[in-house]
């Protein structure tokens, strides 16, 4: 494919210090199939050789491989895959993390779905990851053996969630939109990014780009695709390939946080996250007519968030009240109006549960 035509695939790599794991990523795709498709890798300030590797590549992919170097790190893979966004050329994007694999016909089998179906998303439940999912260290060999990554015995099928549906053939998702919050909200789907195969005039004509907050992004950003586009495509091919591995940048190593800036990346996430949601829901005029799946929405991301935030309760015993205090009095503002709501009623529904049981326990005596 030469520099002037047009590529039907963009795939998106955001980078950061993954010199060693990322020649195998790249390899994955020189494997494939069809080869109509651009690689856009976006450096995020990377500190080792990260870039020289992937330069290394370019004369294999004769012209289909750009690398984009950020000013600042961003600090999530959010801001380096709107970048990709911006910078690619491709009818379709799809999103490759610098540390995983595809399967050698994922492109092919992933762009021929979506032309032939006219699909603005081409959504997947369903992927492998290697090694029964077991995290291997930096220092093993099996990390970046061609043999053991490339080797579909070494592959388990993942699709946790038992209330995610899973479609034996290619099935356009429903187009009432209530019906896909209320899945949505009860975990009906996956939401990695890198589950998901997008059209990019649908992201964007309607704005679909990563928040910037620390983290949670794809939980975002899947939402707002599947809240705004018609055809929603869900197949259960299985294209994408985890290397499990410990101490990869999404998996944040917290020790290296002092206890402040712990604080603030948990909390933020939830009250930054609140105000992404209640931002793009604004725009959805059903979440107007219909507040109750407004706040259901808010609901199942706090729930989502906390999990991030548990280990908080670490630093209870460690600090003061007084230090706490503090720190809550600059992460919260009076314009965080999303999240004191849904506190405020969260609040007044656990009160209203417990007058009720009150009430039920009051009766029950009361008939003895």
């Amino acid at each position: 494919m030469s520099n002037d035509k047009i590529p039907l695939v963009s795939v998106i790599i955001p980078m950061f210090n993954a010199a060693k794991f990322i020649p195998q990523t790249l390899e994955s795709l020189l494997y494939q199939t069809m080869t109509d498709f651009e690689v856009v890798v976006i450096d995020d300030c990377s500190t080792d050789n990260s870039i020289s590797v992937v330069k290394s590549f370019a004369k294999n992919f004769g012209g289909r491989l750009k690398i984009i170097s950020l000013r600042k790190n961003s600090g999530n893979s959010g801001f380096p895959r709107n970048v990709g966004i911006q910078f690619a050329r491709g009818k379709y994007i799809a999103f490759l993390d610098s540390d995983d694999l595809y399967t050698k016909t994922a492109l092919e089998e992933l762009s021929t779905l979506a032309e032939k179906f006219q699909a603005e998303v081409v959504h997947m439940d369903s992927w492998f990851v290697l090694w029964n999912a077991k995290k291997k260290y930096p220092n093993d060999p099996a990390l970046i053996d061609p043999h053991e990554l490339f080797n579909p015995n070494n592959y388990t099928v993942r699709q946790p969630g038992e209330k995610v549906s899973i479609f034996n053939q290619p099935t356009f998702d429903t187009n009432n939109i209530a019906d896909r919050v209320r899945r949505w909200v009860n975990w009906n789907y996956n939401w990695a990014t890198w589950l998901s195969f997008y059209r990019r005039d649908f992201l964007i004509a309607n704005q679909i780009f990563f928040p910037g907050i620390a983290m949670t992004v794809d939980f975002l950003f899947t939402f707002f695709a599947l809240c705004k586009a018609e055809k929603f495509l869900r197949v259960p091919n299985i294209t994408y390939v985890v290397r499990p591995r410990a101490g990869s940048v999404s998996r944040e190593n917290d020790r290296e946080l002092d206890i402040e800036a712990f604080f603030h990346k948990r909390l933020s996430t939830i009250r930054d996250g609140f105000n992404e949601f209640e931002k793009f829901m604004d725009t959805v005029p059903f979440f107007d007519k219909n507040p109750s799946y407004r706040y259901a929405v808010l609901d199942s991301f706090f729930y989502h968030s906390i999990r991030y935030a548990k280990q908080l309760k670490k630093i209870y015993t460690q600090n003061p009240t007084f230090t706490l205090n503090e720190f809550i009095k600059k992460e919260f503002h009076p314009d965080d109006a999303p999240l004191a709501a849904y506190l405020f009623n969260t609040v007044n529904m656990y009160r209203l549960h417990i007058t009720n049981l009150q009430r039920e326990i009051a009766a029950l005596k009361a008939s003895k």
